[in-house]
């Protein structure tokens, strides 16, 4: 342990911690920076985070320096002040300084800086700036103006260390040093959209978000990605009901501080045209729009036992809603036709970083739950041809086969209960619209097993319900025991079918938080923020 003194406190650190990290624990927050990125290598190249060690002559970058015994230093000197100014002087050289037009105002390193730093006139005109190229495209997510760059080189060095493909580099030197892709080459990757989280600028840009919205005007509301089993911790941006982007949120035992790009357009799914708005019955060979109290009632009339022959669930599902949904399925039929979904749905190309061939993000809950996945033969010879009810729940696994499509198309009483107007919900005759992940509360385990809540970020449309007052409902049809006043009893419920420990909060469970040890047979469970 190396003992130190940083503006007159004393603090008491590990051998080998660096420098920078010693004063962010000391002042609160992190030194000035452009070029310092916790999971990237150190550049040492913006020389914003100088500072003052008795006994040396010059300043020293914080980001490269080890700490050793006895240092006594200071952060926020006179001396340590000018030389900041004077770095931001230089970066500001050649920026364009068009803030009320750029996408990162509001979220910018140097607009930061210069208000606490800064604060001064330049003493460069503008007809001594550099010019560069402004809104180049160098992928099909991200473009690049290179007059607002200050050369921090994060994107080169995520590019070089986190997915290896190597597409960025610098340029030319001195004024006309710049960003660019390698030639013959474009910024392609599936996670090229993190470069501009690291950029500290406003000099990459996403293609998807550019001039969409202002970002001191959105909401975040922390999530987690449905796109795959890897359950990447995210945040949802969104104003007035709409979501405008999604970007990761750091947690070190899932995915770090990153996430891939396809997982940040799944958004875009909830508001897609053939998002389900109202309840949908076949009324003449087409489906039409009904009241909910038309389809509840037609609803309750299909549901009953002897009635069902087939209940199917997806992965897509949350745990409260599977754990509800086994239940209700049990009360229609026996076990053999309670069934978990196809097999082969959601089953993609994995890489070799986050991304997972298993682009659900529920399928343990499945395992846990003891609900069997089925071939699409297997379910289409368990169709019935009479007119027995097949009651399926998210997913849409008359897309997975044109044989199982044509043998669902077939089902006299079809109900799907979903969120989109996919093959299924067309095959149906009776479609109920649930809400989406975004706009509900709920646990997903990953494919570590580990749980993970996430919040309702939006209201779905008006005519929606949300999945889990829908299924208590009808189980309360069945069985009053399952009168179930809120989110909180649900949970409580599902601790108890999963054999959980008896202490294990499931309501009180943060985004990514810890879950207690579960009890004898119960699922591994944990994660943390």
């Amino acid at each position: 342990m190396a003992k130190l003194t940083i503006d007159g406190q004393q603090i008491e650190v590990a051998d080998g911690t660096r420098l920078y990290d010693a004063c962010a624990q000391v002042r609160g927050e992190p030194l000035p920076h452009f070029c310092y990125h916790p999971d990237l290598p150190i550049a040492g190249v913006c020389r914003l985070c100088q500072v003052e060690i008795e006994g040396q002559p010059k300043l020293t970058i914080a980001c490269n320096t080890i700490v050793s015994d006895g240092m006594v230093m200071h952060t926020n000197s006179e001396r340590v002040r000018r030389a900041v100014r004077q770095i931001l002087e230089l970066h500001l050289i050649n920026h364009p300084v068009d803030c009320p037009i750029c996408d990162q105002a509001g979220e910018c390193g140097l607009q930061d800086l210069y208000q606490k730093s800064g604060l001064y006139e330049s003493r460069v005109t503008s007809d001594d700036k550099v010019k560069k190229g402004k809104a180049v495209v160098i992928g099909p997510q991200v473009i690049l103006d290179r007059e607002r760059c200050v050369l921090c080189s994060t994107c080169v060095r995520f590019c070089y260390e986190v997915t290896g493909t190597r597409e960025l580099g610098i340029f030319n030197r001195g004024d006309l040093a710049e960003v660019g892709v390698a030639p013959g080459r474009e910024l392609a990757n599936n996670y090229s959209l993190n470069v501009v989280d690291t950029c500290p600028v406003g000099a990459l840009t996403s293609r998807d978000f550019r001039f969409q919205k202002r970002v001191w005007l959105l909401r975040s509301t922390p999530s987690v990605c449905p796109g795959c089993a890897t359950g990447c911790n995210i945040r949802i941006d969104h104003e007035g009901g709409r979501i405008f982007r999604l970007k990761p949120r750091r947690n070190d035992e899932v995915n770090g501080p990153w996430m891939c790009d396809l997982g940040r357009m799944l958004y875009k799914t909830v508001h897609d045209e053939k998002r389900l708005h109202r309840p949908l019955l076949r009324q003449d060979g087409e489906l039409r729009p009904v009241a909910w109290q038309e389809a509840w009632q037609r609803l309750e009339e299909l549901l009953q036992p002897g009635q069902v022959e087939v209940v199917m669930a997806s992965a897509g599902q949350t745990l409260e809603e599977l754990v509800l949904w086994r239940r209700l399925g049990r009360l229609l039929v026996e076990g053999d036709r309670l069934l978990g979904g196809l097999a082969s749905e959601g089953v993609g190309k994995a890489d070799d970083l986050l991304l997972a061939a298993d682009q659900t993000p529920n399928r343990q809950a499945l395992r846990w739950l003891d609900l069997p996945e089925v071939t699409p033969d297997d379910l289409a010879a368990r169709l019935p041809a009479g007119p027995q009810v097949v009651l399926v729940y998210g997913g849409d696994p008359a897309a997975a086969d044109t044989g199982l499509e044509t043998a669902l198309a077939g089902c006299e009483r079809l109900v799907y209960l979903g969120t989109h107007l996919n093959a299924t919900a067309r095959a149906a005759n009776l479609v109920i619209p649930l809400s989406t992940w975004a706009e509900k509360d709920g646990l997903f385990a990953n494919r570590q097993g580990r749980l993970q809540s996430f919040r309702r970020a939006i209201p779905g449309p008006d005519e929606v319900r949300e999945d889990w007052r829908l299924l208590v409902d009808l189980l309360a049809r069945h069985d009053s025991s399952h009168r179930l006043d809120d989110l909180a009893a649900v949970r409580r419920l599902c601790a108890g079918d999963l054999n959980l420990a008896p202490d294990c909060d499931l309501m009180n469970l943060l985004p990514a938080g810890l879950v207690p040890e579960p009890g004898p047979a119960g699922p591994a469970a944990g994660g943390e923020d």
